[in-house]
């Protein structure tokens, strides 16, 4: 039986941040690096991934944009997000949960917890995707 890799975009304006969750997922998935949303938009024109890892703090346009916009197109909004932040204030975590993500993870990171919320997130959006099957198979 062949498995398919899950896809997972980072984006993240910090070089050696990309790098280093880079490193630490590719064993695991296939990752896309983006250093901007702008280049995230181009990512998404190629691929839709099955998780977006996402900096708040980026030039141009910051993750709570990016997020916005990913929930306003159809093709995207049902993308989940993480945000991966140096953002830990309670405010910043509250709006960006409010906004649609799916979780909100600071920095500095820990490999293992990111990989075994990644995990989490992965199984639970497989099984909505299941249960969506099911609901169709059934009619409802």
């Amino acid at each position: 039986m062949e498995t398919t890799s899950k896809k997972i975009v980072i984006v993240d304006d910090s070089e050696t941040h990309l790098t280093i969750v880079r490193n630490l997922l590719k064993p695991y998935y296939e990752v896309y690096p983006a250093p901007t949303a702008i280049k995230l938009f181009t990512v998404l024109g190629n691929l839709i991934p099955d998780l977006v890892l996402l900096d708040i703090g980026m030039p141009g346009m910051n993750g709570f944009d990016t997020i916005r916009a990913m929930k306003e197109n159809t093709r995207y909004k049902d993308i989940p997000v993480i945000f991966l932040t140096a953002k830990d204030d309670d405010d910043s975590a509250v709006e960006g949960l409010n906004l649609g993500a799916v979780d909100y993870v600071t920095k500095p990171i820990s490999g293992p917890v990111l990989i075994q919320r990644i995990n989490n997130i992965l199984m639970i959006e497989d099984q909505k995707k299941e249960l969506q099957e099911l609901r169709e198979k059934l009619g409802k």
